[in-house]
């Protein structure tokens, strides 16, 4: 392998790193590694034992700062405004790391650093996640940036729904490339279960696993109200939610007020290897995602790709692209949002699933949702965009 000074270097952007949600940055950042040198600028930092990587160059707006952005976001009608002195901060990072490329996460970030990516003639790629492709779309100040954006920038996202969703304000072909993140299958290994159908034709209980924020996009009541339903017949079975948010004391309370709160465990926020090992022990991992109040929605959630490759059969919604992530009744199951008399069926029917829908479901991630793999995809690109034979 050749010595770090001589890889190129690409220089990842985001506002704040790194949020222990956005594990996947991290991943990709890793991944690169063996083939670039990463550096990481932002304005603020935290969590830096949990993403620990040499050249983290962050550098505040301050008070003053603050109040100065502030009002220049009013004055000019723009989304996003970084500092005089964060862009000449960042200018200088790059010219003294000699940073071939600029990578944001996010398209609101990717705005932050556009200016610094323009002056310099650096090319930019910007990688949209989820909320950023839909409830940002409302703001006129962010769209109307984002046009900008795309003249400059190449973006990546996550699903083909996405791009279809930011082809309006300005997304054209051949200026983007839908990248998969997938997961690290090596560390979501294949568990050999009994099939659902089996177990539950044999009337062994069964263990129900949903990992993920509470906030209104991941649909806890109507998985709630599905699995009370669905405990009329199979009153041994059990739902464990695992994760924290501002709606788990509400979900709590739907659980009291159904009277499943005896059938419903709350875990808590937990460390990867403690989510490893719920899933080594679940059967079935439930994400019934909506589109939030606000236009909020997903990109393909991650911790769906991680059930999946250990083998667990998932029951989820059509929503935004988690249909290019799980074909219904081959190696998953998929419901319309918000449709719990679906949701109710959909549980019902994993007595006649396939019993072979795990094992295909760890063979799709392998094949298209493996970081490995993408990440290799994302060395190319890379490479392209610093050729300069990416659009």
């Amino acid at each position: 392998m050749s010595p770090d000074h001589v890889k190129p270097v690409v220089a990842l952007y985001l506002r704040y790193y790194l949020s222990p949600s956005e594990t996947f940055v991290y991943r990709q950042l890793k991944g690169v590694s063996d083939a670039f040198t990463p550096i990481v600028l932002a304005s603020e930092t935290s969590n830096l034992d949990l993403f620990p990587t040499s050249g983290v160059f962050a550098k505040g707006k301050g008070f003053l700062g603050k109040v100065g952005t502030r009002l220049l976001r009013t004055a000019s009608g723009r989304y996003s405004v970084v500092t005089p002195g964060q862009e000449r901060y960042w200018k200088r990072v790059i010219i003294e790391k000699r940073a071939r490329l600029i990578h944001a996460h996010f398209g609101h970030f990717g705005l932050d650093v556009l200016p610094v990516a323009r002056s310099l003639g650096v090319p930019l790629m910007v990688t949209f996640h989820g909320f950023d492709a839909s409830s940002l779309l409302a703001d006129d100040r962010y769209t109307r940036q984002l046009r900008t954006l795309f003249d400059y920038a190449h973006a990546l996202t996550v699903s083909k729904n996405m791009a279809e969703r930011l082809a309006p304000y300005g997304l054209r072909d051949g200026r983007y490339t839908v990248h998969y993140i997938g997961v690290p299958v090596e560390e979501f290994k294949f568990v050999e279960r009994r099939p659902v159908a089996v177990r539950m034709e044999k009337g062994e209980p069964l263990t129900f696993l949903q990992v993920s924020n509470f906030v209104e996009k991941k649909g806890h009541r109507y998985t709630v109200e599905a699995f009370s339903r669905y405990l009329r017949d199979r009153p041994g079975d059990r739902l464990v939610l695992a994760g924290d948010g501002p709606l788990r004391r509400e979900t709590e309370n739907l659980c009291a007020a159904a009277g499943v709160g005896d059938r419903v465990v709350f875990a808590g926020r937990l460390v990867k290897s403690q989510v490893t090992d719920l899933m080594r022990s679940a059967d079935v991992f439930v994400h019934h995602s909506v589109t939030g109040a606000d236009g909020d929605m997903e990109g393909i959630p991650t911790v769906i790709m991680e059930a999946m490759s250990t083998g667990l059969v998932v029951v989820s919604t059509k929503h935004s692209g988690i249909p290019e992530l799980v074909e219904h009744g081959v190696d998953g199951l998929l419901v319309d949002e918000r449709d719990v008399d679906s949701y109710v069926e959909a549980l019902r029917g994993l007595a006649a699933a396939d019993p072979a829908m795990g094992r295909k479901a760890r063979k799709k991630i392998e094949e298209k949702f493996n970081m490995g793999v993408q990440n290799v995809e994302l060395q190319k690109l890379y490479r392209r965009a610093i050729d300069g034979t990416l659009a």
